[in-house]
């Protein structure tokens, strides 16, 4: 059988793409897996009789690495501006609604019966300066998470395949 250009498809070296000469149609792009058949077996060997070049990373492939890790970010974002925030020595919630709800108490000035809900539906005292402080703590986590997203996206841009393939966005350890 004849081959020529093989190169190995990955670090493991059970798959090589090269070129293998068809009788009707001439030299054909072939990719041979270790242990598929017993044809394929003889054309990986036929590949490996070759000396097929090293496995070798392409920036394409990089970039497809990057653009995974960027995809994470917009649903780590998400949740951890929506898992709720400690302040005054409560839980409170920082969903879209939550957010929107204690606005319109700030807008209009006042707290309905001086009083507002935990996280875990508890009924507490708030006044409308505790309300503003609650607010400003949401803003203030609300920055700690854009920031943190900004930091990944420019850590992302230089990272090598190994932190590209492990990386799971988050806060760095013991920052949180």
């Amino acid at each position: 059988m004849n081959v020529r250009n093989a190169r190995f498809d990955n670090r493991q070296e059970n798959s090589i793409t090269g070129d293998i000469q068809h009788p009707l149609y001439g030299w054909i792009p072939y990719t041979a897996i270790r242990g598929i058949s017993q044809e394929m077996d003889e054309i990986f060997d036929a590949f490996i009789a070759s000396q097929p070049l090293p496995y070798m990373e392409t920036p394409q492939y990089l970039d497809g690495l990057r653009w995974h890790a960027l995809d994470k970010l917009p649903q780590w974002e998400e949740s951890e501006r929506t898992a709720g925030i400690e302040h005054a020595g409560q839980r409170w919630l920082t969903t879209p609604l939550a957010l929107q709800d204690i606005r319109d108490v700030l807008l209009a000035g006042a707290v309905p019966n001086e009083q507002w809900a935990t996280a875990d539906r508890q009924i507490v005292p708030m006044t409308l300066p505790e309300l503003q402080s609650l607010w400003q703590a949401i803003t203030a986590r609300g920055a700690q998470i854009y920031q943190r997203r900004l930091e990944m996206e420019q850590q992302i841009a230089g990272m090598s395949r190994e932190q590209l393939e492990a990386f799971v966005p988050g806060w760095p350890e013991g920052s949180m």
